[in-house]
């Protein structure tokens, strides 16, 4: 049977530097979700400071034309709300 793969323990993602990000730029989530296909479950997920696919990450930098940074951050657990 196959081994577990690890999960961290001490740091958890943070999409603040996103919403900072599309209100720099004036952009709506609703704009994202109808021009790459990114779907509801996805925001729900990053509203949640969860995992995402990194493909889905490179295509919001890609259509933000902004850094990865500029999207997510990862953050000590005991730091978040």
């Amino acid at each position: 049977m196959a081994k577990e793969r690890r999960k961290a323990t001490t740091i958890m993602p943070s999409y603040k530097p996103f919403e900072k990000t599309l209100i720099d730029k004036g952009i709506k989530k609703q704009e994202l979700r109808d021009n790459l296909g990114i779907s509801p479950a996805t925001f729900s997920k990053m509203n949640k400071n969860g995992y995402i696919a990194l493909d889905v990450i490179a295509v919001m930098v890609e259509y933000l034309d902004c850094d990865i940074k500029d999207v997510v951050e990862f953050v000590p657990i005991s730091k978040q709300p």
